[in-house]
């Protein structure tokens, strides 16, 4: 895909003063980098020649080898079909100079000088804002000290750039790598844009500074690759994908590039990690600081309206679970007794006895307040009215008992003064699989941001701070198959309607919302990265008729979610966030995956 581009950060092992060992060492470097598919390769600055030469630098000598030995690079460069950058000194008519050559297949395109402004009078020297491309990236180089990027940076930014190489070549103190590391992932995600930090000094000398190679490669605040070393040469590949970057970027391209080539990468393995459970926290804290605000958030609404009673439709699933746990909470935090927690049990045609009794046994233990109310003769009663066969077990079957709890819920809130506190998730929203003025409605809703992955995730690391009783119901539920069971269980009295029998796995829907949401991809690209990030575990079919779902049910879903309950925001990504009107058509982005063949 021409929307992901490899960079190599290669740092080849120097010598002072020894241009001719540092060139052979950067050109085994080339050769292993020969089938790698590199787009772009970046040598640190100065790779020809380090800077602890010292005062030989000066001398005409040294410069003369690197032009030397740049040459024997430009040869190499012409086998290769990418952009190659490496530093040296160079003498600019008697005028010697630290720069960076950018080669692409046996020419030199231009130096870019190490420094803050431009030398002028060099034809053969671009000016520090030169834009380069390769493919679908724009990007601009930056030799020098990564530290100085807070300072720099924003003027190359504003090119509109996608990436920014920093070729450096700078000692080592047990305070530089971390700083530098700061900073590039901070500016990295503030600028939306790709970063790559390359520093030489693998093999050089220690006295009086210290030198260490190491490059990190960041794509909008997330580090996708990092490496160092002391002795040995080495290089480091990682695949940027301007798809993500053009989502993130606070600037557009405001000006041509001044250099371009075209590159066939079709064929290659990816190498950037994929993982499957995009939404899920990476630590067990961010779990608990999602509960926390959920918490807060909820017992603010509490405290602002007045209202010092919650009333909670209990299903005995994941979603009506957490929120009631988080009702609990809320009620705790408040100091109100814990009887103020109505949950309300509302058997119906399809509820099994396993879930049944979960509710009630959870209820119960939290100390709250259960009022067991079956709708089964409410709705029989209402399907007369309406004139419904109830062996027509078809959409009007199943929506009308999820109105009748709504309905139920609401009068009992009236009656006591209370909130009726939403249960839907996030992944629910995104895929319409709620109830209009059903469970699709509440007075505010506690687990909307919080897609089901998480909510399953987050039932599991609760149940570890309950005492043990509490603990076994919740992973007792965590275990339960997810149902809204509206439809009559088997013959055994097993739960029937499984909903990812019908829609497909969470995982995966999860997966093509975080995408979808974060990131903007279009449908190939949300393919792909399925296809890659689920190898083993789905067919790429299975994939793609998922992903058709996905996309017609996000789309025709949107009329619920113009008039969602309120809710806070509580994680970076909100449905509320992604707006489009109701009506729209899904057509564009089902026939992207028309193209999509095995």
């Amino acid at each position: 895909m021409n929307s992901i581009l490899r960079i190599t950060c290669a740092v080849n092992r120097v010598s002072a003063a020894n241009p001719c060992s540092c060139y052979e060492h950067a050109a085994d470097l080339l050769s292993q980098l020969q089938e790698e598919g590199s787009d772009i390769i970046l040598f640190p600055s100065m790779a020809l020649c380090p800077p602890s030469t010292g005062s030989l630098l000066k001398n005409p000598c040294m410069a003369e080898q690197c032009e030397k030995y740049l040459d024997e690079l430009c040869a190499i460069s012409q086998k290769m079909d990418c952009y190659i950058i490496a530093g040296l000194v160079k003498d600019f008519h008697g005028r010697l100079c630290r720069v960076c050559a950018v080669m692409h297949q046996g020419c030199v395109l231009g130096y870019l000088p190490e420094g803050e402004e431009p030398i002028p009078g060099f034809d053969e020297l671009l000016p520090p804002n030169t834009v380069f491309r390769c493919n679908d990236l724009t990007f601009s180089i930056l030799p020098g000290d990564p530290v100085q990027l807070p300072r720099l940076l924003p003027a190359i930014a504003a090119n509109g750039c996608q990436a920014v190489l920093c070729p450096s070549y700078e000692p080592v103190t047990a305070e530089y790598l971390p700083r530098a590391a700061s900073y590039a992932k901070a500016l990295s995600d503030a600028f939306g844009i790709g970063l790559v930090l390359c520093n030489g000094g693998v093999g050089d000398t220690s006295c009086p500074n210290t030198y260490k190679g190491f490059c990190e490669i960041y794509e909008c605040g997330q580090l996708l690759g990092t490496k160092d070393g002391d002795s040995e040469s080495f290089f480091l590949s990682c695949d940027l994908d301007t798809d993500i970057i053009r989502s993130q970027q606070i600037y557009q391209l405001t000006r041509r590039p001044d250099f371009a080539i075209e590159v066939s990468n079709e064929k290659r393995k990816l190498l950037r990690a994929v993982s499957p459970s995009p939404f899920l926290p990476n630590h067990p804290q961010k779990l608990g600081r999602i509960f926390d605000l959920q918490v807060k958030s909820l017992a603010a609404r509490m405290s602002n309206t007045g209202l010092n009673k919650l009333v909670v439709g209990v299903s005995g699933g994941l979603d009506s679970t957490l929120a009631l746990l988080v009702c609990q909470k809320a009620l705790e935090h408040l100091e109100l007794p814990p009887q103020n927690l109505v949950g309300i049990t509302m058997p119906g045609f399809g509820t099994s006895d396993r879930t049944y009794f979960n509710a009630l046994s959870l209820i119960s233990a939290l100390g709250g307040q259960n009022r067991d109310i079956s709708i089964k003769s409410s709705v029989l009663q209402h399907f007369e009215d309406i004139g419904h066969d109830p062996s027509v077990k078809d959409v009007t079957y199943e929506n009308a008992q999820a109105r009748e709890r709504t309905q139920i819920l609401m009068d009992i809130a009236n009656s006591c003064r209370g909130l009726v506190v939403g249960t839907g998730d996030m992944s629910e929203a995104a895929l319409g699989w709620c109830t209009f003025n059903g469970d699709h409605m509440a007075s505010y809703n506690v687990n909307i941001c919080i897609p089901k992955t998480v909510v399953r995730r987050m039932v599991t690391h609760l149940s570890h701070s309950y005492e043990p009783n509490i603990g076994s119901i919740l992973r007792d539920i965590v275990d339960t198959p997810v149902s809204p069971e509206l439809l009559p269980p088997d013959e055994s009295g097993k739960i029937a309607q499984k909903t990812e029998d019908i829609l497909g796995s969470y995982d995966l829907h999860d997966f093509f919302l975080y995408y979808l949401l974060k990131y903007n991809l279009r449908p190939q690209k949300l393919f792909y990265y399925a296809c890659l990030a689920f190898s083993g575990v789905f067919a790429p079919v299975y994939i793609k008729d998922k992903l058709k779902i996905f996309i017609s049910r996000f789309f025709s879903g949107q009329f619920k979610r113009s008039c969602a309950p309120d809710s806070a925001k509580i994680t970076d990504l909100c449905l509320a966030d992604y707006q489009f009107p109701s009506d729209c058509s899904s057509q564009t982005m089902l026939s992207q995956l028309d193209n999509i063949v095995f």
